[in-house]
């Protein structure tokens, strides 16, 4: 009888004759052992314990602790930095923030007053502002 001796990969390396009772014992262990793979690839379970979890992919996406502590303190920053502000300069720099492109004359004219007004305001607030960094 003529057995396929293979490699770890499956592939055949080399045939080897030997006599029919080797050879039917050689067949059926080979057999056993494929089941025996088989089964363990399929019914063994694994711990999710053991697993290592890496990527974007298994990250939860909610914030962490330090981000909230840290996003809560930057809002009780602007908030108090907003606190600093009058009711009109308020007005204005939210106006500026909803929309970035919007011109000082422009603001000036929705609000019905010269522009130069409109300058000196954010001035204020720069100059507001610069105070409270320190």
């Amino acid at each position: 009888m003529l057995i396929k001796l293979k490699d770890n990969d499956g592939r055949v390396i080399q045939e080897v004759e030997v006599d029919d009772a080797f050879g039917e014992w050689y067949i059926e262990e080979e057999r056993k052992q494929e089941n025996a793979e088989r089964k363990h690839r399929y019914w063994v379970t694994v711990s999710l314990d053991s697993l290592e979890y890496e990527g974007e992919w298994f990250a939860d996406p909610s914030p962490t602790p330090a981000e909230i502590y840290e996003r809560e303190e930057e809002q009780r920053r602007v908030d108090e930095f907003l606190a600093t502000l009058t009711e009109i300069q308020r007005r204005r720099l939210q106006i500026k923030m909803d929309n970035p492109h919007i011109s000082d004359r422009e603001i000036a004219r929705r609000e019905g007053v010269d522009y130069k007004q409109i300058q000196k305001s954010f001035d204020q607030i720069r100059k507001k502002y610069e105070k409270f960094k320190k």
